[in-house]
């Protein structure tokens, strides 16, 4: 329970930066960079709050 606890902050946290990488891609760059940027930060971003509902459902459904 303590290891899902301490994973779901990480995760929390690098949903969290990813958030803000999503909002830093809304200054000024070259096009295909910042589409680069988003795409990478998007991904990542889904794959967090996935984990993060695993983990919540996991530790609920006990």
């Amino acid at each position: 329970m303590l290891v899902r606890v301490a994973l779901s902050f990480f995760l929390f946290a690098a949903t969290l930066f990813c958030v803000f990488g999503l909002l830093a891609t809304l200054e000024p760059m070259p096009a295909n960079v910042q589409w680069t940027w988003r795409g990478i930060y998007g991904l990542i971003l889904i794959g967090n709050i996935a984990g993060l509902i695993q983990l919540i459902r996991g530790m609920l459904g006990r």
